[in-house]
């Protein structure tokens, strides 16, 4: 098993500095690309090293209202990538590592975190109508105090962040013919917390989903769409005294979905989604769901890009379940080859059901980035964000401000 204790520090900095090396002990480095990472040749395999490296300062790592706490974060992201390429199937195996270092930490509270995601893909076309996906994954993952299941004052009085195990299995078929396309799909994830078990057992969660997408052409780079997608929840530790929250979701859309460029597909969907629950005490839900991701380019320089969602998602601690209407905008300029700015905006409404004080939150995000490309094989970046939660619950409002400055490394 990979550290999570105090030697997690010390195996992260080896881990990245294996990377490094990864790259540089290579007899058999591919030709440099002109852009983006090059590869190393490892016989059937193509192997991507990546090492990202980002000091970052918050005055409000705890998201409190008051009292609040200030920290340096330091931060390490090594990965690997491993491709097989096959005719026109593609294989790849994936570790992404983060490690985390506060300033802020004592002998009786820490923050440190080390996650770690290992995924295998693949994507295979076995005729000019037919293509096939899976997927696996299993990561060893973190929240930060005060955020899910600590949120607000509860933050405070944890003395490390809480831990969870994740894997997600899936898979998708699509068969395309001069009627149209089909996609088939279904996927399983499986969430275990792993410390603070007296309060985190209860959250623990098993989702089961399926779901299909039939296209049919309208335009030349536009299609109709009709979806469908079923949902099963499932909480295998529920707490005696309450009502279990396991729940079933039928969401039926239809919508378009048109192409700006071969790398630019926009997507605009929406319909019905019927939410139940097994325990009779819990209050079933259906409405109004949408989905929309909406790329546009007005001028080769710049990329605007809007994403939104109006859907119910699995509560933390209050409330059956919330129902999130979340819009983003994001825009790239580019000024040069080299130099890139960026402007984000989100704004989300998030409505916590047959909550005891029917908690609603307001939650703002404003981010700026800017990139200058040193190299290819090194980008430098520095960003602000600001981040704002009005809640009418107490002691849940926030806001917090986040610089960061860092640099990505590949070969």
């Amino acid at each position: 098993m990979l550290p999570r204790g105090r030697d997690e520090a010390r195996f992260a900095l080896a881990l990245s500095i294996l990377v490094c090396q990864l790259g540089y002990s290579g007899q058999a480095l591919a030709a440099a690309p002109t852009a983006g990472p090059a590869m190393i040749d490892a016989g059937p395999f193509a192997i991507t090293p990546t090492l990202g490296l980002e000091t970052k300062y918050s005055d409000n790592i705890y998201l409190q209202e008051e009292d609040t706490t200030e920290s340096w974060i330091y931060i390490a992201r090594p990965a690997v990538n491993a491709m097989l390429q096959d005719r026109s199937n593609i294989y790849q195996f994936d570790y992404m590592g983060e490690a985390g270092w506060y300033n802020e930490d004592s002998q009786n509270d820490r923050n440190d975190y080390f996650d770690n995601t290992f995924s295998a893909d693949a994507y295979i076309l076995p005729t000019e109508r037919w293509i096939a996906t899976a997927y696996i994954s299993w990561a060893m993952l973190h929240e930060d105090r005060g955020t899910g299941l600590t949120e607000g004052e509860i933050g405070n009085f944890i003395s490390e962040p809480v831990r969870y195990d994740q894997t997600d299995v899936g898979g998708s078929v699509e068969y395309g013919s001069g009627i149209g396309r089909l996609e088939l799909r279904t996927a399983y994830m499986s969430r275990d917390y792993q410390n603070f078990r007296q309060f985190t057992r209860s959250r623990d969660l098993e989702e089961t989903s399926v779901g299909s997408t039939f296209f049919y052409p309208i335009a030349p780079k536009t299609d109709l769409l009709l979806d469908y997608n079923y949902s099963d929840f499932h909480y295998p530790n529920t707490i005696e005294e309450l009502p279990p929250l396991d729940s079933k979701e039928n969401t039926l859309q239809a919508g378009l979905e048109w192409e700006i460029t071969p790398n630019l597909i926009s997507t605009a969907q929406a319909g019905y989604t019927d939410k139940s629950f097994e325990d009779p005490s819990r209050r079933d839900w259906d409405g109004i769901t949408w989905m929309l991701e909406l790329w546009m380019q007005p001028r080769p320089q710049d990329t605007i890009v809007i994403n939104g969602t109006r859907a119910p998602e699995e509560t933390s601690l209050q409330g059956d379940f919330i129902l999130r209407e979340t819009l983003t905008t994001t825009w790239t300029h580019s000024w040069s080859d080299r130099v890139s700015t960026s402007l984000a905006g989100t704004i989300s409404r998030e409505s916590y059901e047959q909550s005891v004080n029917d908690r609603k939150d307001w939650v703002y995000n404003t981010t700026v980035r800017a990139d200058y490309e040193f190299r290819r094989w090194c980008n430098t970046y520095f960003s602000y964000a600001y981040d704002d939660k009005d809640s009418n619950a107490d002691n849940l409002s926030y806001t917090a401000n986040t610089f960061m400055i860092g640099v990505d490394l590949s070969l």
